[in-house]
C-alpha cells in the first residue's frame, strides 16, 4: 500500500518545490487536519521520525493499533467492515470494497489514506482558509455563498475570499491573469465587495497584488499569498 501521486499531488509538489520533504509534510498535515474529524487527525510528532508520507501514515496507523490496557470497558457492537479493512492492512493486501461505511475510527483512518491515495487539495485549501478565517474572527459571521467565503458583521457583508489552490508567481500577467479573468466572471455578483483571491504562499509569491476597479466599481480585488501552517495569527483581515 502506498501514497499514490496524482495530478493534485503534482500541483502541490510544484507549488512547494523549493521545500524539503518534512516541510511539505508539515504543510500537508495543516491542510489535512482541518478537514477531518478528531480521530483522523495526524500528530506532527511523526514528522520528526518519518521521511515521507508513506511512513507517517504507516507509523500513525500502527500506533493506533497498539493494544491499550484493559479497564472497565463497555461492550461495543462488532463492525465487520472495520474488521475486514484492518485485517487487510495488517496482511498488506488491497483493501476490500464495501457498500457500508466502517464505524471504527481506525478503519476510517486506514481507508482514508490507503484507498486511492487521492487528495482534493482545492477542497482542502478551501476548508483550511474557511477554518482559519472563522477562528480569527470569532465575533463575526463567516459563511460560504456561491463559492465565496463571506465575512460579515451585524448583517453587513465586509469582504469576500476566494481560495484557489494553484501556483501563482510574479509572472502572473503572462500566465494566470488571463485564466483569472475568465474564472472571475462568475463572481461579478460580488463586485460590490472587496474580494481577496488567495493562493498558497511560496518563495515566488510573498506580497499581495491589488487590482483597483477590477469590476468597474470602487471595490478592489487583491491577489493574496496565503501561508499554510498550524498557527493562527491575529493580524490581518483574512
Amino acid at each position: 500500500m502506498s501514497f499514490v501521486c496524482n495530478e493534485e499531488v503534482d500541483i502541490f509538489d510544484d507549488i512547494y518545490s523549493n521545500l524539503n520533504t518534512k516541510k511539505k509534510i508539515d504543510i500537508f498535515l495543516s491542510l489535512h487536519n482541518v478537514c477531518v474529524e478528531d480521530s483522523l487527525k495526524i500528530s506532527r510528532k511523526y514528522i520528526k521520525y518519518s521521511s515521507n508520507m508513506d511512513e507517517i501514515f504507516t507509523n500513525a496507523t500502527f500506533d493506533l493499533l497498539k493494544v491499550k490496557p484493559l479497564k472497565n470497558l463497555k461492550c461495543v457492537n462488532f463492525c465487520l467492515v472495520s474488521n475486514a479493512i484492518i485485517h487487510a492492512f495488517l496482511q498488506g493486501k488491497e483493501l476490500p470494497k464495501f457498500a457500508n461505511e466502517p464505524t471504527m475510527a481506525l478503519a476510517k483512518f486506514i481507508r482514508t489514506f490507503y484507498k486511492s491515495g487521492y487528495f482534493d487539495f482545492q477542497m482542502m485549501f478551501e476548508e483550511y482558509v474557511f477554518d482559519k478565517i472563522k477562528r480569527r474572527h470569532l465575533n463575526k459571521d463567516v459563511y460560504v455563498k456561491d463559492g465565496v467565503i463571506i465575512l460579515s458583521s451585524g448583517g453587513i457583508q465586509l469582504l469576500g475570499v476566494i481560495p484557489i489552490f494553484k501556483k501563482f508567481d510574479s509572472n502572473y500577467k503572462n500566465n494566470l491573469l488571463s485564466k483569472l479573468n475568465f474564472a472571475m466572471q462568475k463572481y461579478k455578483k460580488f463586485s460590490y465587495l472587496d474580494l481577496y483571491v488567495v493562493f498558497p504562499r511560496h518563495e515566488k509569491f510573498t506580497k499581495f497584488i491589488e487590482i483597483k476597479n477590477y469590476f468597474g466599481t470602487e471595490a478592489s480585488l487583491k491577489l493574496v499569498p496565503y501561508k499554510i501552517c498550524n498557527i493562527i495569527y491575529n493580524k490581518g483581515k483574512i
